[in-house]
């Protein structure tokens, strides 16, 4: 009888720490996969907002460059070309920000996305050379801000 109990116990024993190794191994690759999901989500979101941010500066470039081409001649081949320029550095940050839309956890984030969006467009309305450097400077400024806080969330 003495026999049965302890190859009852040893059999017990077995499943016991089969069944711990098995939880345990378990849980360290749950932790692993959510490390591992988490380090792929902040690498697309640091890449996203690096994309946004490279987009809008080459746009807001482009904007000034229409600008003081059609201050020069508003019909020359040159304005038409930067106009068109503009056009397709738009579209470029456009899609940055979508992408920047669907990968940020925050609506304040996906805001002051679209502010720095808004902010660079609006240069080539400018009135004169002065309003013009005021709005590439809101522009600017806007794009600090997304950055600022975008960094904060990538902490």
């Amino acid at each position: 009888m003495d026999s049965v109990l302890t190859s009852l116990v040893v059999i017990f024993g077995t499943l016991a720490g089969s069944t711990l190794t098995f939880v345990f191994q378990r849980r360290i690759a749950r932790q692993s996969e959510r490390f591992s999901q988490s380090r792929q989500l902040w690498n697309e979101r640091t890449a996203a907002y690096s994309e946004l941010a490279a987009s809008l500066t080459e746009f807001r470039r482009s904007q000034n460059d229409r600008w003081h081409l059609e201050q020069e001649d508003p019909t020359s081949s040159e304005f038409i070309k930067a106009r068109e320029e503009s056009y397709q550095r738009r579209a470029e940050a456009t899609a940055a920000l979508c992408r920047v839309r669907l990968l940020c956890g925050s609506s304040e984030l996906r805001e002051l996305a679209q502010e720095a969006l808004d902010t660079a467009t609006e240069v080539h309305l400018a009135r004169d050379e002065h309003d013009r450097a005021e709005r590439g400077r809101a522009a600017r400024l806007a794009l600090d801000t997304f950055l600022a806080q975008a960094a904060n969330q990538l902490l």
